[in-house]
Order: C-alpha cells, then sequence, then structure tokens
C-alpha cells in the first residue's frame, strides 16, 4: 500500500462489527469522522488510566495537533451524542467535565456469524 491510498471495505457488514468504527461509519463527512476517531483514539491511549478531563484533553489537542479548544470541544460533544463517550462532571468540583470511553462488549464469532459477518 502506496502513501495516499484509501483503504475500502469489500463488504459493509464486515466494518459494521468494529466497534468504534462502525458508530463513525454513521458520519458523513469524511474529515469529521477522522477528527472523532482521533479524539476517541486519544482518550483511549493517553487517558488510560487518569481521568480525562476536559481541560487535559483540549490543551493536548491544542499542543500535539494545533486545534483550537472550540474543535475539540464540539468534536467532544459530538462523541457523546454519539454514545461512543461518556460525560460526567468531576465529583471534587461539580463543574469539571470528565470523559470516559463507552466499552463495547465483545461479539463472540458464533453470534457474528449469525449477523452474516
Amino acid at each position: 500500500m502506496r502513501k495516499g491510498d484509501r483503504l475500502r471495505f469489500g463488504s459493509r457488514r464486515m466494518a459494521r462489527l468494529k466497534g468504534l468504527w462502525s458508530i463513525l461509519g454513521e458520519v458523513q463527512e469524511p474529515e469529521e469522522r477522522e477528527d472523532l476517531a482521533l479524539v476517541a483514539t486519544t482518550i483511549q491511549v493517553h487517558f488510560a488510566n487518569v481521568k480525562a478531563r476536559e481541560r487535559a484533553i483540549v490543551e493536548f489537542m491544542a499542543v500535539r495537533f494545533r486545534w483550537p479548544a472550540s474543535r475539540t470541544r464540539r468534536r467532544l460533544a459530538t462523541l457523546v451524542d454519539l454514545g461512543v463517550l461518556r460525560c460526567a462532571r468531576d465529583l471534587a468540583d461539580n463543574w469539571t467535565k470528565v470523559f470516559e470511553v463507552v466499552d463495547r462488549p465483545h461479539v463472540p464469532a458464533t453470534l457474528a456469524l449469525e449477523l452474516g459477518a
């Protein structure tokens, strides 16, 4: 595969069983879909063992990817609306937003076969 080539799925059913990508597949705009995947992956990787506070995520995205704060906050809100992230208020001050990735249950192989994968 050369740089710039895009991955193509031969079957739409195979793409539907991939958790995050199945949910993000509903987003029509490719650039927004990539941004949403980047934010969700960032939370999973860089904030795995600590609370993912909104301010920390915004600062990380600004430093690492040069995103403005409004862009990150809009993407976080979209991920919450899609059900990828869960948003809660921190109990310490009841003001700070804390995000976590919603766990998706593992799909057993037999069930995947029944679904037509």
